[in-house]
């Protein structure tokens, strides 16, 4: 083919992404397209140089691109080099120093790709020919200029403004490559001194914008027919290693920068996409979207798997029938766009520099807030970017509104401003509006009026932008305050789209179009993870174990809370010596004030320009929520920060007339309770009924500033875990009686009862009782009693024998040794230690208790009986059986003359006594008796009771005895599943019951052999 092209032909261009070992997806890619246009050119060999006018990349695809395109290699060849060079680079890591591979080695690796290819290891990348037809570009970023987001260009052909070094092509390449956090930087002569590079993938791992710019100033009066961009793996498919795997925390961090990679590509894509929306045939886009998970630089062993991945992407439909297409096109070489077109200079929006935005047309700056770019820090939420993306951007005939909503601190703001960086050659006009008060809004699109000269009122800019046929952008940045009513502020027309961040959940009602409503929370692991790196500044830093392990004790400690992540890893970052074991532990201790001394920090180490610390930020919500939202702030602030439901208040409020206290009350204790039953009151309507209504409209105003979530899941409320930490300190009372005030609100909830709906909410009110008891470790006498109720319900028997044992010892002294309650008490111990297996303690316990109750309540009464029962099953413990059967079949007889056989206790003693016939071989006598226990316990308490599983169980274990097996099988199989249902996996019945339905399946096993 002739070295000048025809003219009259459109151009073709290639782009090539950067992304370590996975760029060789990128090559064979490429090698499937020209071998379908050798295929469609009648066999004739064709080689990129010659295919394309322009080939440009960075990173590996500028090593990619400088192969195919200025050394001319065959795609088989740069195929088998990349390779080579890639195992050579990134077989070994080091294990000191500040980056992670050895430049040396990757200097060695160039040379000698140039040396094969030329004859010359320091070939120029300049080419002595002046008319080479195919162009090459390889970008890398200058160390000293990376804020401006500007790559420098190494050109194969010369240009006559803005030239880039003229070195030897291995320099080019090493430049290109030069990521920090990989390899070391370079320095380059030239002209005007050494200059420093660092890697063009270093925010421009997808250089196509930089490419259309350049074939624009090349070629300024030529047509476009085809651009191919090739990219090296999606985001989403580069997957950070799970940070419990922290010990590898360089591969992580690998990944992670990978990842940033594949994003920023991705994200100048869409771009791309969105430009080339209504030119088809034009733009081509490939990149393998699935296979390539967990690549990092350092993978080049498996570029057997991204070989297999890639082949498979391309024989997708939809992929073949797009490379179909930019093969048609690319041959054809029709003109279908100038090259002005594809360079953006028919769409720049409004210059904006320096604070100011400069009127094209006036040419005078006039002072104005332009649109801030977001933080540098700014990390993951790629879903919500594209989500929000689209939706502003997906129709030119149709106003869209996307409405960012959540907690202050997660990061609304930010995610808006990248959504407009993202998007910015879309406007002509972005106009970006602090909407934290209705003067601030008004005093932006007044300005703005000014501006433009059409007039002095921020009226005439709401009907400016709606009558405007220009795309325009609007942002209501921190839309906060209920009283500002933001839909009055909201232009109409049908050319404009609008993004709203705010706190408060009811403006997503002025949500537009598909993907319109954003609501923000935490971050996700890996995107947390990332975050903390970034903001300590420890990438390719060796951690210990222990560094590891606070690190993701932190994470969880900040409820992935981005704003507390930015904060911590900034001061970690700033002082010396401070690391993250040293950090986690100050901030165990002293929350509220380890997190605020980022105010402290002085402007050079602070990673944003948000005013607020993670514990001022809620600040202002609170002092806007009604009296009784602050009490109820207060109260859950204590409980568990999930799962609070509307039951814990309304049993409380209605059985509070019942509750009797164990013990006389101390005066803070009787303050607390009293508090409490008045605040429950407000609950309850004229005839005392439980006022649902009420509750939600006090949970609602919660809800409104994002401080709570509703979950319509499991119909409960949650809390952020350092909102609730916030809020302790938000509404902190007289010392301990804010604690105090959760407790009795449990206390009244919590009955004795063992219906299923009782035991159900005691289980679900377990993990509250913890948390409670975990800010109020001396509960005293009278809570104690109530939570061992929900202890025993959950099966943490433990924690129930700990607070009985300190009910007992303070009854004794406080009501005496004969007292009810102390008797009601030491049987409640002795049964727990049943439970745990501690037979001999509670031997012990139920004689003495034993003892008592028959001197003092005579020998027939309920709870002499009771005590009866349970020091027979003390005997069974310790292999006792005939002492427990002649004690159990006394008491009996007893119930069944005084009670009746149906009665609950009768059913309880028969199936003690049942189970001690299977413990003295008497298996044809327990299984009547369990019969008769399993049919009454169904028709009285249900198929799901816990007694009615433990009656199910137990006749299941004497057909197993027996070797009626296929009858136990189906028992146990009965039981088991209900409990999982019913008690949940962890429940320790559930645990007995899958145990016992192992052990037959084994012995079947073993039967059938």
């Amino acid at each position: 083919m002739p070295k000048d092209r025809e003219t009259s032909k459109g151009l073709n261009i290639l782009c090539i992404d950067g992304g370590g070992t996975r760029g060789l997806s990128s090559l064979i890619v490429l090698q499937e397209i020209m071998h379908r246009v050798e295929s469609a050119n009648g066999g004739k060999r064709l080689h990129p140089y010659e295919h394309f006018d322009i080939i440009a990349g960075t990173g590996t695809g500028g090593i990619s691109a400088c192969m195919l395109g200025r050394l001319q290699m065959p795609i088989q060849k740069a195929i088998r080099e990349y390779t080579k060079l890639m195992e050579s680079v990134f077989a070994s890591r080091k294990l000191t120093g500040s980056t992670m591979y050895k430049g040396t080695r990757l200097q060695e690796a160039l040379k000698t790709l140039v040396q094969d290819a030329t004859g010359d290891e320091d070939k120029r990348i300049l080419e002595g020919s002046t008319n080479s037809a195919c162009k090459t570009v390889v970008f890398a970023m200058a160390k000293h200029n990376l804020n401006a987001g500007l790559p420098v260009m190494f050109r194969s052909y010369a240009v006559t403004s803005n030239c880039g070094p003229n070195c030897a092509i291995w320099q080019a390449l090493y430049a290109t490559m030069a990521h920090p956090d990989l390899f070391k930087k370079i320095d380059i002569p030239s002209d005007l001194g050494s200059q420093s590079f660092v890697g063009g993938e270093l925010g421009c791992s997808n250089p196509i914008t930089h490419v259309l710019s350049e074939a624009n100033w090349v070629y300024p009066d030529r047509q476009v027919a085809c651009v191919v961009s090739i990219g090296a793996g999606h985001a989403r498919t580069i997957q950070v290693p799970d940070p419990g795997l922290w010990r590898l925390l360089l591969r992580t961090h690998d990944a992670i920068v990978m990842k940033e990679m594949a994003m920023d590509s991705e994200r100048v894509a869409e771009e791309m996409a969105l430009r080339f929306r209504d030119t088809k045939n034009v733009y081509f886009r490939f990149n393998v979207d699935q296979g390539l998970q967990g690549m990092d630089a350092s993978s080049w062993e498996r570029q057997d798997e991204v070989t297999a991945h890639t082949l498979a992407y391309l024989r997708r439909s939809e992929i073949n029938q797009g490379i179909g297409c930019a093969i048609r096109s690319s041959m054809e070489r029709l003109e279908t766009i100038s090259t002005g077109q594809i360079g953006g200079l028919g769409t720049t929006p409004a210059m904006i520099t320096d604070g100011h935005i400069l009127d094209h047309s006036a040419k005078q700056p006039t002072k104005f807030k332009s649109c801030p770019p977001p933080t540098p820090m700014y990390t993951g939420r790629e879903m919500e970017n594209t989500q929000l993306a689209t939706c502003i951007t997906g129709s030119t005939d149709e106003r869209r509104v996307g409405v960012v909503y959540g907690l202050g601190g997660t990061g609304k703001t930010q995610l808006a401003l990248n959504v407009v960086e993202r998007t910015r050659d879309e406007w002509q006009h972005v106009l970006f509006v602090d909407a934290s008060s209705k003067q601030t809004i008004e005093q932006t699109l007044k300005g703005f009026a000014i501006l433009k000269g059409i007039g002095g009122s921020y009226e005439v800019t709401l009907q400016w932008l709606e009558g405007c046929h220009e795309r325009w952008l609007v942002v209501f940045d921190n839309a906060d305050n209920p009283s500002t009513n933001i839909r009055h502020y909201v232009p109409g027309g049908r050319h404009g789209s609008i993004l709203i961040t705010t706190r408060l959940p009811d403006l997503a009602g002025l949500a537009k179009g598909p993907g319109s409503i954003c609501r923000l929370s935490s971050m996700i692991r890996e995107d947390g993870l990332a975050l903390l790196i970034k903001a300590s500044r420890l990438g390719g830093q060796r951690l210990s174990d222990n560094e590891i392990e606070a690190g993701e004790a932190l994470l969880k400690d900040f409820g992935y809370l981005a704003l507390a992540i930015i904060h911590a890893g900034a001061f970690i970052a700033h002082m010396p010596g401070m690391t993250l074991v040293k950090y986690r532990s100050l901030f165990a201790f002293r929350r509220k004030t380890i997190l605020e001394q980022y105010r402290d920090l002085p402007a050079s180490a602070k990673l944003d320009d948000y005013g607020e610390t993670v514990y001022t930020t809620w600040k202002l919500c609170y002092q806007q929520l009604q009296p009784e939202s602050r009490l109820m702030l207060s109260l859950i602030s204590h409980l568990h920060y999930d799962g609070i439901f509307e039951a814990i208040f309304e049993r409380a409020a209605l059985r509070m007339e019942l509750y009797e206290d164990y013990i006389p009350l101390t005066s803070i204790k009787t303050l607390a309770q009293s508090h409490v039953k008045q605040y429950l009151s407000t609950f309850l309507d004229g005839a005392r009924h439980w006022d649902s209504l009420r509750f939600a409209q006090v949970m609602a105003d919660l809800v409104s500033f994002s401080l709570v979530d509703f979950d319509r899941m499991n119909l409960a409320y949650n809390i952020h875990i350092l909102v609730q930490d916030w809020a302790r300190a938000a509404t902190s009372q007289v010392s301990g009686l804010a604690t105090e005030y959760a407790t009795v609100l449990l206390s009244l909830s919590i009955d004795w009862e063992d219906d299923t709906a009782s035991l159900a909410f005691k289980r679900r009110l377990g993990v509250h009782a913890s948390s409670v008891l975990g800010h109020n470790p001396e509960l005293g006498v009278n809570h104690a009693v109530q939570f061992v109720s929900v202890y025993q319900a959950t099966g943490q028997f433990s924690e129930a024998l700990k607070l009985e044992a300190g009910v007992l010892k303070v009854t004794r002294q406080v009501l005496g040794k004969e007292h009810p309650n102390t008797l009601s008490s030491m049987g409640r111990l002795a049964g727990h230690y049943h439970a745990l297996g501690q037979y001999r303690e509670a031997e012990q316990l139920q004689i003495k208790a034993l003892e008592l109750h028959r001197r003092l309540l005579g020998e027939e009464h309920q709870d002499t009986l009771t005590v009866m029962n349970n020091l027979a099953s003390a005997y069974s413990g310790m292999d006792r059986w005939h002492e427990a059967e002649q004690l159990a079949t006394k008491v009996l007889s007893i119930q069944k003359r005084l009670l009746g056989e149906q009665h609950p206790n009768t059913l309880a003693s028969m199936s003690n006594l049942a189970f001690f016939y299977n413990g003295m071989g008497q298996q044809h006598q327990a299984e009547q008796l369990q019969v008769h226990v399993l049919s009454v316990h169904k028709q009285l308490l249900g198929e799901e009771h816990p007694s009615t599983l433990a009656s199910m169980n137990n006749l299941a274990c004497t057909y197993k005895s027996l070797n009626r097996l296929d009858e136990a099988e189906e028992l146990f199989k009965e039981a088991v599943g209900v409990s999982k249902r019913v008690l949940g996996d962890s429940h320790p019945d559930t645990h007995g019951y899958q145990n016992n339905l192992k052990r037959l399946q084994t012995k079947r096993h073993i039967w059938s052999r």
